[in-house]
């Protein structure tokens, strides 16, 4: 097998494999050692900048300019660098570039060149300037951390919420290297000075000293570098001493002399089991174990770490160096006798016709799963498609071996090594490998094709796993949508939204409202109107249509709602927006929208009201506001010319009723406030008839009959005042006395009823015989006069009347239920 021959073995049983990505398309006339290089793990870009240091400044040097490249060298961007020295960079895990200047501020730009934000390391780090600074990342962050000129270094943990920690001073002298080791609660430096190893940590007040275990003490660390996990460490002495262990310091796994005093231009971790040396043309891998093996390359080249390998980046080629896992070499190995091997072997066979075909099947009879699985894990570490396909069909052969075998898997690898297979292509440029993506997930994967503008091919991918449309179709359609209003384009902003409909049409997750708004923030106002006309929920719609300037096609869409809070929304904008005036005559045309309004203002804005009813010459509604206005002032002399303007307006409206009892409500007050004055006592906001009730109750009898006239009370309903006035007075003489009056139009049953209301069955038995005939027995079974409620019965002949009567009486009274029990066997007695 020809790709065998990319693998270099290292110790007893572990191999190395370099295999080659791309040829870089950006030509073989960049030397990277002559360019500042940050290029982003998981196969993402590579920015490009030419190294000040490598260069004699001249008077005619301008500003660099920074490159942003693919991993396969296609040019994404490139942008002038306009601020000051730039002296690192870095990419974060958004892939957003990060620039950082020698006077501590931070600049951040999308891979687009797109300017980001910017934020400063602090005042301390300004005045004493920067002499190196890293760019590191954890597993969800980006973080910056600089070292200043003055010993001192100072951390920003999340470049996206910025807060700088200083860590404890360092010793006076040159710091040889220095390295961040990000744990999950805290991150810590590692600093190189001299023969000292120090661990800096932001909760401590001093350094504290490290003591790493070499064979020969001695010498001063010059490099080194910690693994993607942070939980391993190599460091390279002067001496040409590797020493590789644990982050702590307190772990060796081995020393290696790489026989060289020259420094490496750069060290980095090949996953976690070998440390990999880069000089100008040669490359060392050392293991864990301390065994070791070279490379040749043939430009200068730059190391990108990736958690399970190393990227070497090339002026000419781009190419990947890692372990080669366990199951390949035990699949794909020479001479391998394990079941994935036998398994492949026995698929050439069958394709060759060959009878050792089912000689290796009887071999592996009982372990044709585990064969199968071996495949298929294979298939999936391998970078080249003709590979996977040989692997690929030797487990299916497997499988059609083992019917009840679980085929998620088999599907799996398949359709997730065409994806992967889809985006290592040199046009898009992502060389991922299997473990990256199950760590990166699809969703991440989706989401950096969109923002590199690989819509169709984001599309392809999630019809093709069938995600659901949140996460896939819709979301990329969204994002194109967005993309494309910021696209110049001679077609009119019509033509551009129904296309943009066209191809989203109301798919769910799709928000109109944001391709809009993007639409806005590019200075398309009316195309941003055409987009928010297909948006479906009426709330966001309107909020953007005012926000656009479009006040009235917003107040219209809120009345089609019908959503009465939407409506007001729209109306306290333009009250905020317009003059009274304008509001008015605005709100004129949207009889609806001025209901609701006047309805407001009856509630909270009085002027305003007014000022409506003013303008559409609503007297009645003037009057109507008068009125309210009369009784919520405590003035009575501004109550009266309030109610006399109201029944002036009532005039106006040609409501003589109206009008007729607001006069008499004026006259009431006056009489009010005459009696408040003479009487010393509460009348004023009182109604007539509890004010006669008030003066019935104070005694004022003849002021009583006084208003009786002046305001025409009926008989009847003065009659009843009286009573009911009397009795809860406790005015019984003159209750007495009322009662004598001939002209009586109520009966006698009211004084009956009062009386027993306030307790009084005395003076309510005075009145119980006067009561009409037919209720006689009633009324006296009230005052308790059961006897005498028995004969009027009797002498009624009533049989209802006995059996009422009856009814009534209790144990205490068993001589007279008897005596209406003889008399209800009377059979001459009516109904």
């Amino acid at each position: 097998m020809a790709f065998i021959s990319d693998w270099t073995q290292i110790g007893s049983d572990v191999f190395y494999r370099k295999h080659e990505l791309y040829t870089m398309e950006w030509g073989g006339g960049i030397n990277l050692g002559d360019f500042m290089v940050a290029a982003a793990s998981y196969g993402g870009p590579i920015a490009l900048t030419r190294d000040e240091t490598k260069f004699t400044k001249t008077q005619q040097s301008g500003k660099p300019i920074i490159f942003v490249f693919s991993s396969s060298g296609r040019k994404i961007s490139s942008f002038k660098w306009m601020s000051g020295y730039l002296l690192c960079l870095g990419w974060s895990r958004s892939e957003d570039l990060v620039c950082v200047q020698e006077d501590g501020a931070v600049s951040l730009y999308d891979m687009f060149g797109t300017y980001q934000h910017t934020f400063n390391m602090g005042q301390e780090v300004k005045d004493t300037q920067v002499q190196s600074a890293q760019v590191f990342t954890s597993h969800r962050e980006t973080g910056v951390a600089v070292l200043s000129k003055s010993n001192r270094v100072f951390i920003v943990s999340n470049i996206y919420e910025p807060r700088t920690r200083k860590y404890p001073d360092i010793p006076s002298g040159v710091v040889e290297c220095w390295c961040v080791i990000r744990e999950e609660r805290h991150t810590n430096v590692l600093v190189s000075q001299g023969n000292n190893l120090l661990l800096l940590n932001h909760l401590d007040q001093r350094p504290q000293a490290l003591y790493p275990e070499w064979n020969e003490p001695g010498g001063c660390i010059v490099e080194m570098a910690v693994s993607n996990n942070s939980r391993h460490v190599a460091l390279l002495s002067d001496t040409g001493k590797l020493w590789i262990g644990s982050s702590d310091i307190r772990i060796k796994y081995c020393e290696y002399d790489v026989k060289s005093q020259v420094k490496p231009k750069q060290i980095a971790w090949c996953g976690t089991g070998a440390v990999v040396l880069l000089w100008d043309m040669t490359l060392e891998v050392v293991s864990v174990n301390g065994d070791a093996t070279s490379y040749y390359l043939d430009s200068a080249s730059h190391l990108v770490q990736e958690p399970d390998g190393v990227r070497v980046l090339g002026s000419t080629a781009h190419d990947l160096l890692q372990k080669v896992p366990l199951v390949v070499t035990e699949t794909l190995g020479i001479g391998s006798m394990a079941p994935g091997a036998l398994l492949l072997e026995a698929a050439k066979g069958f394709q060759e016709r060959s009878t050792r075909a089912n000689d290796c099947l009887a071999m592996i009879k009982d372990t044709l799963e585990e064969a199968v699985n071996h495949c298929l894990q294979a298939a999936q570490h391998e970078y080249r498609p003709q590979t996977q396909k040989m692997l690929l069909r030797a487990a299916l052969f497997g499988k059609s071996f083992l019917p009840e075998i679980n085929p998620d898997p088999c599907k799996k690898a398949i359709f997730t090594l065409r994806v992967l297979n889809a985006v290592r292509d040199y046009r898009v440029g992502l060389p991922l490998t299997w473990n990256q993506l199950e760590h990166l997930t699809l969703p991440v994967l989706l989401d950096r094709l969109v923002f590199r503008r690989f819509f169709p091919l984001a599309l392809q991918i999630a019809s093709y796993l069938k995600m659901p449309e949140s996460d896939g179709a819709s979301r990329i359609l969204a994002h194109w949508a967005c993309y494309k209003v910021l696209q110049p384009s001679q077609k009119s902003d019509e033509q551009i939204a129904k296309e943009i409909n066209s191809k989203l049409g109301y798919t769910p997750g799709i928000s109109y409202t944001d391709i809009a708004n993007r639409a806005d923030q590019a200075g398309r106002k009316q195309l941003a109107i055409k987009l928010i006309e297909y948006e479906c929920r009426a709330k966001e719609q309107v909020l953007v249509l005012m926000r656009l300037g479009e006040d009235q096609t917003a107040l219209r869409r809120a009345l089609q709602s019908g959503d009465t809070d939407l409506i007001y929304t729209v109306l306290h904008h333009l009250r905020q927006k317009l003059s009274s005036g304008d509001f008015l005559m605005f709100i004129r045309n949207f009889p609806v929208a001025q209901s609701l309004h006047i309805r407001s203002c009856r509630e909270l804005d009085m002027e305003q009201l007014r000022d409506i009813l003013v303008q559409e010459d609503d007297f009645h509604g003037q009057a109507l506001l008068r009125i309210k206005e009369a009784y919520m002032s405590n003035r009575t002399d501004m109550r009266q010319a309030s109610l006399q303007g109201a029944a002036e307006l009532f005039r106006k409206a040609k409501n003589e009723t109206a009008c007729q009892m607001t006069e008499e409500q004026v006259k009431l007050v006056r009489w009010q406030v005459r009696l408040e004055d003479n009487q010393h006592k509460p009348y004023v906001n009182k109604s007539l008839y509890d004010t006669l009730h008030q003066l019935l109750i104070d005694g004022q009898i003849k002021e009583a009959e006084k208003l009786k006239t002046e305001f025409k009370i009926p008989e009847r309903r003065y009659w009843w005042s009286r009573v009911l006035a009397h009795s809860q007075a406790g005015h019984w003489e003159e209750l007495l006395n009322f009662s004598k009056n001939k002209k009586n139009p109520i009966g006698f049953e009211p004084f009956v009823d009062a009386c027993l209301k306030n307790g009084n069955k005395s003076e309510a038995q005075k009145y119980a015989m006067k009561v009409k005939d037919e209720n006689k027995v009633t009324y006296l079974i009230k005052c308790g006069l059961l006897e005498e409620a028995v004969k009027v019965a009797q002498e009624q002949r009533s049989a209802s009347g006995l059996s009422e009567v009856l009814a009534a009486c209790g144990s205490q009274h068993q001589a007279l239920q008897t005596k209406i029990q003889v008399l209800l066997s009377d059979s001459s007695l009516r109904n």
